[in-house]
């Protein structure tokens, strides 16, 4: 049975956000849709997924309401369902910033994909702009686009106009993956006096749909369990040996965590740590031996038996592709490989912090507070 998945976004003003996410839950709710959508006084973003038949009825159905009428979806076929459950929520932000701004009124101009590259050919006096976090920006990006040093995307208000503020009188371009960090982040440059501001439409990901190999370098990192798309040849290097890798992983200093890019060899070198200081550190994963159990880093809080979904509270950090184990007093050990993971708003995620609320498929039946162990 084909399945689909659309994503979308749209900035507008809307009055009733709260009315919106009924009709919409109703909506998905009565069409076996599933995903997660969040609306707010700023607009809505969202991605689900459905039977391709029902996805088209839900595109017209959301596309009947005014202000969403020229709504872009991107688009995937898939064999199944890649969502557990149906989110709809109303949020602050629909894209968390940090700074108040006005996005329908003042974002900035579209710049086609054709338009980019041809100012790159002719050389037009523009600075271009990577708007997502340093680690997306470390495995590709576009040609000579400037690095904000920023880890998130609430840090850009401050770091952009210390940043950019020698360049306040040049046209500037600022890109992201999909399109909507980078008209937020274009309507509160303009806001704050930078004249000419332009976003590239529909982000990374429509630029390189649309001319591949052209100004693009190196990778995209993604949210899911790949963490890094190949679009092209790797231009990242292995922080200890300077081999071509775009393989990230996190430091196993419990009390560094970062995620940095690293080959095998240097990975198993190194402990999987970043630095002689971590690797000497005190507090460390451990890594299993000869199925050796460590530490407890959540409990599970339900399980959906017809979906094999395990709805988990974390009490420590979590990576996709750790090994954990779940067991309790009548749940025999369960040992697997973490290869899904996805929040509680329904979006794949590569990490989740303690405290949150997680879904992973198992492999077998657990029950409610399981221990979960780390590997």
């Amino acid at each position: 049975m084909p399945y689909q998945v659309i994503s979308f976004y749209q900035y507008a003003t809307l009055e009733n956000p709260e009315q919106l996410r009924d009709e919409l839950r109703e909506y998905c709710q009565n069409n076996q849709i599933l995903g997660r959508i969040l609306i707010g006084k700023e607009g809505l973003n969202g991605a689900v997924c459905g039977e391709k038949s029902e996805i088209e009825q839900f595109k017209q159905f959301l596309t009947g309401y005014p202000l969403f009428a020229d709504l872009t979806f991107r688009k995937q076929e898939t064999q199944n369902n890649t969502y557990h459950k149906l989110v709809v929520k109303v949020r602050n932000e629909i894209c968390a910033f940090g700074a108040e701004v006005n996005v329908a009124k003042n974002k900035g101009t579209h710049l086609a994909p054709q338009q980019l590259k041809q100012w790159y050919e002719k050389n037009e006096d523009f600075i271009i702009v990577d708007a997502r976090n340093d680690y997306e920006f470390e495995v590709g990006r576009f040609k000579d686009a400037l690095k904000l040093p920023i880890q998130n995307f609430r840090e850009f208000p401050q770091q952009a106009i210390k940043e950019l503020k020698q360049y306040q009188d040049k046209k500037i371009v600022l890109y992201c993956t999909g399109g909507i960090r980078c008209e937020k982040a274009s309507a509160y440059l303009k806001e704050q006096g930078f004249p000419q501001v332009y976003q590239i439409e529909g982000g990374i990901i429509n630029y390189v749909n649309q001319l591949p190999d052209t100004y693009w370098e190196g990778g995209l990192f993604v949210f899911d369990d790949r963490l890094v798309s190949d679009l092209g040849s790797p231009i990242t290097f292995c922080k200890m040996c300077e081999k071509d890798c775009e393989q990230y992983t996190n430091c196993h200093n419990l009390d560094c965590d970062r995620l940095f890019i690293c080959c095998e060899d240097c990975q198993a070198k190194m402990n999987k740590t970043c630095s002689d200081e971590c690797k000497n550190a005190p507090r460390q994963r451990k890594i299993r031996k000869n199925n050796e159990h460590t530490k407890v880093i959540g409990m599970v809080e339900n399980y959906y038996p017809k979906a094999q979904i395990a709805l988990i509270k974390t009490t420590h950090s979590l990576n996709i592709y750790n090994t954990i184990s779940i067991a309790g007093k009548t749940t025999k050990n369960v040992i697997q490989e973490v290869t899904e993971m996805r929040s509680e708003e329904g979006e794949d995620i590569p990490f989740a912090p303690g405290g949150s609320y997680i879904t992973i498929p198992v492999q077998e039946k657990v029950r409610k507070n399981d221990k979960v162990v780390l590997c």
